[in-house]
């Protein structure tokens, strides 16, 4: 019995790694555990409590995409009953999509542009961007107006607590974003 169960297992496997290459997707590879732990951060964002519900998301995220890839039955079950591997390589990129989304919010740039409004005004813009779920590609998504440029600025820079205010408000614009495309959580 346990020949006949290891001779599927074996079976569903190639039937799987087929499927990838006939529709010429990449297969998942061994190299997904190490880019789920890698998260590739700059600093050392773990020392800022105030993130602790993004590394607690993140965790989860990351425990969801490793059942997923682990799981051969749920991959079986999507090739004989659901579409194959495009649908397997659209669940793999759906997860990888949530964790790189959770890693930007944990670590995330503010990018200050500037704009003149139609009566010559320059106003001060704060951008972040997010990750696309059509390609996995970083686009710039969220912007915040700060206020007149010569009304905040002072000696010609962003006072910090005026920074760390725009960040907050940004990160929480993410937050909702997130919790808006991922309502119940990919499972």
């Amino acid at each position: 019995m346990i020949d006949i169960v290891e001779y599927s297992l074996s079976m569903s496997l190639g039937v799987i790694k087929a499927f990838f290459f006939f529709f010429s997707l990449p297969m998942p590879q061994d190299s997904w555990d190490e880019w789920i732990e890698n998260d590739g951060f700059r600093g050392n964002p773990k020392k800022d409590k105030s993130k602790a519900y993004l590394f607690d998301e993140l965790s989860l995220a990351k425990k969801d995409f490793k059942d997923f890839l682990d799981s051969n039955k749920t991959m079986n079950d999507t090739l004989v009953n659901m579409g194959g591997a495009r649908l397997v390589n659209q669940y793999t990129n759906a997860h990888a999509f949530r964790i790189k989304k959770i890693r930007l919010m944990i670590e995330f740039t503010v990018y200050i542009n500037s704009n003149i409004n139609p009566y010559g005004i320059k106003y001060l813009l704060a951008k972040s961007c997010w990750i696309s779920n059509k390609n996995g590609k970083i686009i710039k998504k969220f912007t915040k107006l700060i206020g007149q440029e010569d009304a905040i600025k002072i000696g010609g820079k962003i006072p910090a607590h005026v920074m760390d205010e725009v960040e907050k408000e940004l990160e929480v614009t993410m937050w909702t974003t997130y919790q808006k495309e991922y309502p119940a959580r990919i499972k």
